[in-house]
């Protein structure tokens, strides 16, 4: 019995919150795979206590078993999200249905702690490896921009640079969509034992290393793909978070500035 055919034998003994759940993960079945019981029942608004309930009611003894299942089903089901990245259309499907899980959820109280951070425009630097340079570079001039000061150390030099510079109130930007790289867990790890920034990650949904090293994270949802050997999976989602948050920062930034012209024409009226 599959994923969907076992869900569909408990159907008549779930409570309205649990078959929202359930139809919850069946639509979002690609970002469900990897989402912690806490990230899922944030998306459902439920606690994780009601997600367990669930769980356990489809005969799983705990959430990771239901999510290896759900995983299976993915791997093992015609046409399911690994198979059919290859199939016309479906990628599309799957890219857009990742990159709406990543901006729902960006809630309210991560946008103000992200806005309360930065507001006091701290020195940042940004860490980053592989593809995930590219997506650095892009936000390096999207800070300058918005006139942070922001370096991104590349070099084992600039790297010890920074483990002497770095001080308590600065901030590390890291971006690894896997969130277990091993260069940047040592990396921050260096770099704690001179002082303790406040980190500001992006990775993957599921529980990681820098996730749990993170004062704030932004999950970010791809299907991973790997191709001729290398790791292609998207990183726009991660773009996506970073521009969403930046982008209030101009907009408070032009409100000032519209404020300050509106009091400068008024006093010489």
């Amino acid at each position: 019995m599959n994923f969907y055919q076992l869900a569909s034998a408990q159907n008549e003994r779930l409570s309205a919150t649990e078959k929202g759940i359930l139809n919850y993960v069946i639509s979002h079945e690609v970002s469900a795979r990897r989402m912690s019981i806490r990230m899922l029942a944030g998306a459902c608004y439920v606690s994780t206590a009601t997600v367990l309930r669930l769980v356990r009611k489809m005969g799983f003894s705990g959430y990771r078993e239901f999510q290896e299942e759900l995983i299976r089903n993915g791997k093992d089901t015609a046409g399911g999200p690994d198979d059919s990245l290859t199939q016309e259309g479906s990628y599309r499907e799957h890219y857009l249905q990742n990159m709406e899980e990543a901006v729902r959820m960006i809630t309210e109280d991560k946008i103000q702690r992200f806005d309360h951070i930065m507001s006091r425009y701290p020195k940042t630097y940004i860490l980053g490896t592989g593809f995930n340079v590219e997506v650095a570079d892009y936000l390096y001039r999207l800070m300058k921009v918005i006139g942070y000061d922001v370096e991104i150390p590349r070099t084992a030099y600039e790297l010890r640079s920074v483990e002497r510079r770095i001080k308590r109130e600065d901030i590390l930007l890291v971006l690894s969509y896997s969130g277990d790289n091993q260069r940047l867990v040592e990396q921050i790890e260096r770099i704690f034992t001179v002082a303790t920034p406040t980190v500001i990650s992006v990775t993957r949904a599921d529980s990681n290393i820098i996730q749990n090293m993170s004062d704030l994270n932004f999950p970010a949802f791809a299907d991973e793909i790997r191709f001729n050997g290398e790791d292609v999976t998207s990183r726009c989602a991660m773009i996506a978070i970073m521009e969403i948050l930046f982008y209030k920062q101009m907009t408070h930034q032009m409100q000032r500035q519209e404020a300050k012209n509106a009091a400068a024409q008024h006093a010489h009226a």
